[in-house]
């Protein structure tokens, strides 16, 4: 009996369904070591039961590292005092991985980066784009492969030296998870997703034959419990893996660029199913918009789910109401009369970019009128303020963190009681792990760019990154001698082995 699809129900993941993107290292940067973690992270909290003692956010924090773990403390409090210290500690960390990956791959300092440097998650060394794992016919591959350039982009992309990034556009790079409609910029054009991965996924992928949609569906793979590795501070220090998920706005205005984090890109446009020619390869410069990290360590087996946005993207709902908001956004007018624009409302159909209208939506008209629904809170935005501040004159000063999700109930990853199973999914014949979710906190986490039509406060309508992740499956199939009720097929929260081809 083949596997029934889970069904989610009004949830977008921070990595559903997601961009597909070709890339390879985006400019002039000579080739960079291998991104490695930092086993003995700093500690920061707010309350203490002695005098405080927090962690001061300076420079030095700038060059710390990638954490290999999380490293968070109730400081022996209780209460919403001990989790203030512990969201205080995951946004700590959460900061330090967005630094770590968005280093210069050179290896100087993020503080004096140029809108155009190259950073290090950029780089075929650190990351793979996941359609160079998923390849056609399920072909297995090696870390080190290089990316095969289509045809369409084949002359650009050797003039250039390969020094651009590809960005291989399928309906999931411009439609958002589980199709809920692409994002339109103030200038019309599409916003572009991607999703990548770190070479102890791709290790765990090819070892057990999972970029295979044969291999997932063979009887070796039939009792697989997918598991990926998980970080650890045992010297001398593992990440496990780890997933990004970016957004992408087309910056048409060499005025706009200065802003951003930019890269040089090849776009090759998607298929059309009305035409019948090639899709053009578009050279465009893209700027850094949305940014999700997904990591799984040994104490959080639901992986700590990380998402930042650039500081311009959207106005939080509260100040619009207030009229406070500021003169401009990427994805927000507000001088546009909200009967005329109302707000999180998905573009008209049809949603496909042409080839002849390029990365501009049909419909000229239409620009994306997003809002905020939930706000940050002022721990976050006081903790922004602080690494914003040591970030000087670079373009790392313009994006903030949104919130760290994490699982608040340590212990239930491991709680098997099997003396009662669970009853299967009603919308699956497969049966899930209990509380696969482990009380996620804060309870909503949607970034406006990559879960903008899932914003809310509506547990069964609005974006939780564990609450979604934990109905992603694979292409596994049940064997023919196990019961319906003990066939377990979930994809350890993630949704890129349904990509296997």
């Amino acid at each position: 009996m083949g596997v029934k699809r889970a069904l989610v129900v009004g949830v977008i993941g921070v990595f559903g369904a997601i961009g597909l993107l070709g890339w390879t290292a985006s400019a002039q940067a000579p080739a960079p070591a291998t991104l490695t973690c930092d086993n003995n992270p700093p500690l920061d909290t707010i309350q203490t039961a002695d005098p405080p003692t927090p962690t001061p956010i300076e420079g030095s924090l700038l060059t710390k590292g990638l954490p290999c773990t999380e490293n968070v403390s109730t400081r022996g409090l209780f209460g919403d005092n001990a989790l203030a210290n512990l969201q205080r500690g995951f946004d700590f960390y959460s900061w330090l991985t967005f630094l770590a990956l968005n280093s210069p791959a050179d290896g100087s300092s993020i503080d004096k980066s140029s809108p155009n440097t190259p950073t290090k998650w950029e780089q075929p060394t650190n990351f793979k784009q996941l359609l160079d794992v998923m390849l056609p016919g399920g072909k297995s591959s090696k870390w080190e492969d290089k990316k095969i350039v289509p045809p369409e982009c084949r002359d650009q992309y050797n003039k250039l030296n390969g020094k651009v990034m590809l960005v291989e556009m399928i309906e999931e790079s411009f439609n958002e998870p589980f199709k809920t409609g692409p994002l339109i910029d103030q200038q019309g054009n599409y916003a572009i997703f991607d999703i990548l991965m770190n070479k102890s996924m791709f290790d765990y992928i090819q070892e057990h034959n999972l970029q295979s949609r044969t291999g997932q569906q063979s009887k070796e793979n039939g009792s697989l419990r997918v598991d990926f590795p998980a970080g650890t501070n045992t010297a001398p220090g593992n990440p496990g893996a780890v997933m990004i998920k970016v957004s992408w706005k087309v910056l048409d205005s060499p005025n706009e660029r200065r802003n951003f984090h930019t890269v040089d890109a090849l776009v090759l446009m998607p298929r059309h199913p009305k035409e019948a020619t090639s899709p053009p390869c578009l050279r465009k410069t893209l700027g850094l918009v949305g940014f999700h990290v997904g990591h799984k360590t040994v104490n959080r087996r639901q992986w700590i789910w990380t998402s930042f946005e650039h500081i311009n993207n959207v106005p939080e709902q509260q100040d619009v109401d207030k009229q406070q908001t500021k003169a401009a956004y990427n994805f927000y007018n507000p001088k546009c009369d909200p009967t005329k624009c109302p707000v999180n409302q998905t573009p008209p159909t049809p949603w496909e970019p042409t080839y002849k209208g390029g990365l501009k939506f049909h419909d000229s008209a239409f620009k994306s009128q997003i809002t905020r629904v939930v706000p940050l809170t002022d721990e976050a935005k006081e903790m922004n303020r602080q690494f914003q501040a040591i970030l000087g004159d670079s373009v790392w000063k313009n994006y903030m963190l949104l919130s760290t999700q994490w699982p608040s109930d340590f212990g239930c990853a491991g709680k098997k009681d099997t003396s009662t199973p669970p009853p299967p999914d009603p919308a699956t014949d497969f049966k899930k792990e209990p509380d696969m979710n482990c009380a996620p906190a804060p309870t909503f986490l949607a970034n406006s760019t990559l879960e903008t039509y899932s914003q809310g406060t509506d547990p069964l309508a609005s974006s939780s990154c564990m609450a979604c992740h934990g109905n992603a499956v694979s292409q596994q199939v049940r064997p023919p001698d196990v019961k319906p009720q003990d066939f377990l097929n979930q994809s350890d929260f993630t949704f890129m082995l349904e990509k296997a081809r």
